[in-house]
């Protein structure tokens, strides 16, 4: 295999791009000047080792002055802890978080539970249950989940439901889920501001 198939096949491994969109990134790296390739590495370099995942909610965060590995989410104490968000991905996260509407917990899920049952142990139920306890000696009220609008998305509600529900009942928590402006096949990180405003606003 040679050195323009390896870049390639590297790059195929990137959500959301094939085959032939990761031959294009391979060759445009080979034209781009010099300068651009050098700080390319510099900065995946740097991103490995100054970036790193929060202990509470799983999100990645820069590491400055930061202090047991948490994010500056989650040490801020101002947010309101009666209610969690939970989302699949960084990127949801992100998109929720920029457009003001929300001042609750976060809890990356790391994806979603395929409807063949197979990769269950991607998603992080343990650490959800774990988190969950913690959160509900601290006022835990609320869990909204802001999965993508899509039978994977809506098959892995029910499921974690079904996980939670004993420990939910024991701590009086309720669920709820992201009401009307998510169309349905939406991914929550394709999602304007006034999007999820009103699908925070009309959970359900």
């Amino acid at each position: 295999m040679s050195l323009i198939d390896r870049l390639s096949q590297q790059f195929s491994r990137f959500p959301g791009i094939g085959a032939r969109q990761a031959r294009r990134f391979v060759y445009f790296l080979l034209s781009a000047d010099q300068a651009f390739a050098d700080d390319l590495v510099r900065n995946i370099k740097r991103a490995r080792e100054e970036v790193a995942q929060c202990s509470v909610c799983f999100r990645y965060f820069e590491m400055q002055n930061a202090k047991h590995q948490l994010c500056v989410l989650c040490g801020d104490e101002s947010r309101d802890c009666s209610i969690l968000l939970v989302v699949e991905k960084d990127a949801d996260l992100e998109v929720v978080h920029k457009s003001g509407v929300y001042n609750g917990g976060y809890f990356v899920l790391n994806g979603r539970l395929p409807l063949s049952g197979e990769g269950k142990t991607l998603v992080r139920l343990p650490e959800l249950r774990l988190r969950l306890e913690k959160e509900a000696s601290r006022g835990l009220k609320e869990i909204v989940f802001a999965l993508s609008a899509n039978p994977e998305g809506d098959y892995t509600v029910l499921e974690l439901k079904k996980a939670l529900a004993p420990l939910v009942q024991k701590n009086n928590i309720f669920f709820s889920t992201l009401g009307r402006g998510l169309s349905t096949g939406t991914e929550l990180e394709y999602s304007d501001e006034d999007t999820i405003k009103s699908a925070l606003e009309n959970r359900h």
